[in-house]
C-alpha cells in the first residue's frame, strides 16, 4: 500500500512527556507567515522525510499535539496525535523539494491533500544540513479557525527514513522529533505551542528540547533503541514569527 493512499486504522505513539509551551497575552493574530528552519547533523538526505507539523488549535497551553509514529498500526506513517497541516521535505516533491498539505478534518489524520509550496524555501544541496521555508498563516487556517483570528499553534519536527502504512509492517524505522530521548524514549512528544499575536523568534536554546545524538530506531513491534543516522539526527530548529 502507497502511503498517499487513504489509511484506516490507528498509529502507535509514544507516551506524552509534555510540551514546550508559549502562552499567549492576546486574543487575535499579529503575523502575517512563519519562517521554518530545521537543521540535523549530517545532511539533509533526498531520500529521507522530513517534516514539520502544525496544529491550529488556538490552545494556548498546548494539550495537545503532533508526536511521532513509531510502531504498528503505524496509520499514516509518521505523525499522529493533534495536527492541521504539515510541510514536507523529500528529493521527489516538487518546488525544491517542498509541499504543504492540510489533514482532511474528521479522518483521523489518514487523509490529506496538498494545497500549495511554502512562498520561500532554501533550496537544498548535497552538503546542505539545513531545510527552511516561509509559510502564510492564510495557509494555516482551518475552517473554524481563521487566519486573522490564529493565536496558538503547535508544532513539531519530525525525520525518517520510511513511512510504513501497512499494519503488518514489521520492519525496522528510524526517526527523530522533538525531544530528548537520552532521558527515556518517551521524551520524545515535547512539541512546542508558538504565540502568533506577536513576532517572536523561538528557537532550540528554549530548555534544550532536542539534542544531538537522539535517534531512534523501532523494531516495528514497539520496542526501540538508539541509532546513530547524523542525516536524521535533528539538532537545530527554528520558528519566526513574521508580523
Amino acid at each position: 500500500m502507497n502511503r498517499r493512499d487513504f489509511i484506516v486504522g490507528g498509529a502507535a505513539t509514544l507516551a506524552m512527556a509534555g510540551c514546550a509551551k508559549y502562552p499567549s497575552s492576546s486574543s487575535t493574530s499579529s503575523a502575517s507567515a512563519l519562517l521554518v528552519s530545521m537543521t540535523v547533523a549530517g545532511v539533509i538526505d533526498p531520500n529521507s522525510y522530513y517534516f514539520v507539523v502544525f496544529n491550529t488549535s488556538n490552545d494556548s497551553a498546548g494539550a495537545s499535539g503532533p508526536t511521532p509514529v513509531v510502531a504498528p498500526p503505524w496509520g499514516n506513517g509518521f505523525v499522529s496525535g493533534a495536527a492541521t497541516h504539515f510541510v514536507e521535505y523529500h528529493g521527489n516533491l516538487a518546488a525544491d523539494g517542498y509541499e504543504i498539505y492540510r489533514f482532511v478534518a474528521g479522518t483521523s489524520l489518514q487523509q490529506y491533500t496538498a494545497v500549495g509550496v511554502p512562498s520561500q524555501v532554501t533550496t537544498i544541496s548535497s552538503t546542505s544540513n539545513t531545510i527552511q521555508f516561509r509559510i502564510p498563516l492564510s495557509v494555516l487556517a482551518t475552517s473554524t479557525i481563521l487566519a486573522g483570528a490564529i493565536t496558538n499553534i503547535q508544532i513539531n519536527f519530525l525525520t525518517t527514513d520510511r513511512i510504513p502504512v501497512n499494519p503488518q509492517d514489521t520492519s525496522p524505522k528510524l526517526f527523530d522529533a522533538l525531544g530528548n530521548s537520552n532521558y527515556g524514549s518517551g521524551q520524545l512528544n515535547d512539541y512546542i505551542t508558538i504565540s502568533t499575536t506577536t513576532g517572536a523568534t523561538y528557537n532550540n536554546s528554549y530548555e534544550n528540547i532536542e539534542p544531538a545524538g537522539d535517534v531512534q530506531q523501532t523494531n516495528g513491534s514497539g520496542g526501540y533503541s538508539q541509532y546513530n543516522a547524523p542525516n536524521l539526527d535533528i539538532t537545530g530548529w527554528s520558528v519566526q514569527v513574521q508580523t
